[in-house]
């Protein structure tokens, strides 16, 4: 647009020239000095940008580290509107159409308004569009697929096994005053109030999004991997040179990792996980996650898992991820709301025990 307006006031210029002879030999000089020079910077400009778009149009190439493995390294996050099983309404339809992903996605942001992290826009938790924790406000964007899950084609869980459904229809029901089904039906020790409460471990794998820090910090070195997620913190510290799983007897709360180079993919395999923190209470004698990071542009990494627990599901089943890069920093997960509610959680338990046992026995708390 510079250049035209120029040549527009150059065009000018000449033509001011031409309809007045009388200029002295000097001016004439100038004025074609300056149309040489404009002429001149004209073509410098047209250079840099013919120079730009053939950058522009360069392909993508993967990038190395000096230990000549793909670099996955940055910060990233995995936000997202999209569902783990498939809504009915695409049935066995993988991806969505343009018009469908962006409706999608704008009926997202759209609901972030509406709710507060999954609750209701009047329930007593803060605003995430106040504190700037809503998913459109760190880094999410558009997933063309209908589910996360990929297989089953059908976009849904696969059917659990006879024994795991007799499992789950014997547990007791979730307590219909919790938040969300969060809060525990009894509080008798610490133990009942779970791990998240305590602020010991979110669990994972597998990486999921969530509604809020969601971001993974990935550092590579030529014998391990680490991954970083932001929910509490924890680094995972992952061994490519090889060596077997830890032994059997030996469970971790985010299981025992070991990865390796399947050409331009990193895949992680964990095993070992601890009783009471598998995902969607798989069995941890046969539980097995397996992971797929790869990069396939220079915003994108596809994560792909595969859950393999032959006691639980009827079939392996796998679920596609992709995670985006964001500038950063990943700031800490600093959990010390369990420091306190711990305590209050089972002082009001023990009111609740005691309310109930006066109500027994006939004795109004006025009474005692």
């Amino acid at each position: 647009m510079r250049n035209r307006s120029l040549a527009g006031t150059l065009a000018a210029a000449i033509a001011a020239a031409l309809a007045v002879p009388a200029l002295v030999p000097a001016q004439t000089t100038s004025t074609a000095k300056t149309v040489g020079n404009a002429q001149t910077r004209t073509k410098r400009d047209d250079s840099a940008k013919a120079a730009t778009k053939t950058v522009e149009k360069k392909p993508w190439k993967l990038s190395y580290t000096p230990d000549g493995q793909p670099d996955l390294q940055g910060i990233w996050t995995n936000l997202s509107f999209t569902p783990m099983a498939r809504p009915a309404k695409y049935g066995n339809r993988e991806f969505l159409t343009k018009e469908e992903m962006d409706w999608d996605f704008k009926a997202g942001v759209a609901r972030s308004y509406d709710t507060t992290l999954g609750n209701a826009a009047d329930s007593p938790f803060y605003d995430a569009t106040t504190y700037a924790l809503d998913a459109w406000q760190n880094g999410i964007q558009p997933n063309p697929r209908t589910s996360l899950i990929v297989d089953p084609p059908n976009g849904q869980f696969p059917p659990l096994t006879q024994e795991a459904a007799k499992k789950r229809a014997a547990r007791p029901a979730p307590n219909p005053q919790a938040n969300a089904g969060n809060a525990p039906t009894k509080a008798d020790t610490a133990a009942d109030v779970g791990l998240g409460v305590r602020c010991i471990t979110f669990g994972g794998p597998p990486i999921l999004p969530s509604v809020t820090n969601s971001d993974l910090r990935i550092v590579q070195s030529a014998e391990s991997v680490l991954l970083e997620w932001e929910w509490d913190s924890t680094p995972r510290i992952i061994p490519l040179d090889g060596r077997p799983h830890l032994s059997s007897n030996i469970r971790r709360l985010n299981g025992d990792s070991r990865g390796h180079w399947e050409g331009n993919t990193l895949v992680v395999e964990t095993t070992n996980f601890r009783p009471g923190v598998t995902y969607l209470n798989a069995n941890p004698d046969s539980l097995k996650i397996t992971e797929y990071f790869t990069r396939t542009d220079e915003t994108t990494i596809e994560y792909k898992f595969t859950v393999d627990d032959p006691t639980t599901w009827t079939e392996r089943w796998s679920a596609i991820v992709p995670f985006s890069r964001i500038k950063g920093p990943m700031p800490e997960f600093s959990c010390s709301e369990g420091n306190f509610s711990l305590v209050e959680i089972l002082a009001a338990a023990r009111a609740a025990d005691k309310a109930a046992n006066e109500g027994a026995t006939g004795f109004p708390n006025s009474q005692k």
